[in-house]
């Protein structure tokens, strides 16, 4: 009985040091940013491992997602630009930031349907990205004329969104063949 409840502890214990991982994995690839000179949020490549690993993993991605979020907001300088800070949070990209929570939550439950196909994940991504910039636009509302909203919160992003999903869609779809 005791070999069982050490197995049992060492799995919750890699467990945890791999949702820790993923989430410093997820604040290294928040630095890999193109800022754009006009706008409050730059050209990120984070929302590519947080979507891939969300379709792939499911609840740890989202586990690893919200402790990116805990620990930037006790001052990690884990958003782009090295950042941290709960008025990181507060801010324009605020948004963006919950957006990634909540639709890592919706890959996660999206996941359960095991049809792996290109195009299914390619529309489970669309409505992940939609998530998330419902989130963004709706915190970036209180920081910039309504007016200016979507051409500095979705507009610059579209193209390079699109390209994300195709490149994870193809990604995942070799990864599940392969797994």
């Amino acid at each position: 009985m005791d070999k069982l409840i050490f197995f049992k502890k060492f799995f919750l214990i890699t467990k945890l040091v791999r949702i820790l991982f993923l989430s410093w994995f997820f604040a290294l690839c928040s630095q890999i940013i193109i800022p754009l000179p006009f706008n409050f949020v730059p050209i990120s490549l984070q929302p590519a491992p947080i979507f891939f690993f969300a379709l792939y993993l499911g609840w740890p991605s989202v586990a690893a997602i919200a402790l990116t979020i805990i620990q930037a907001a006790f001052g990690a300088p884990f958003f782009s630009g090295f950042q941290g800070g709960i008025l990181k949070l507060l801010g324009p990209t605020g948004g963006y930031i919950f957006g990634f929570l909540l639709a890592s939550c919706f890959l996660a439950l999206a996941r359960k349907y095991k049809k792996k196909s290109f195009f299914i994940n390619f529309f489970k991504l669309l409505i992940a990205n939609l998530i998330l910039y419902c989130c963004g636009l709706f915190q970036l509302y209180f920081f910039v004329p309504g007016e200016k909203l979507l051409i500095l919160g979705l507009y610059p992003f579209i193209a390079g969104c699109l390209l994300k999903i195709f490149f994870i869609c193809l990604l995942v779809d070799k990864v599940f063949k392969n797994s």
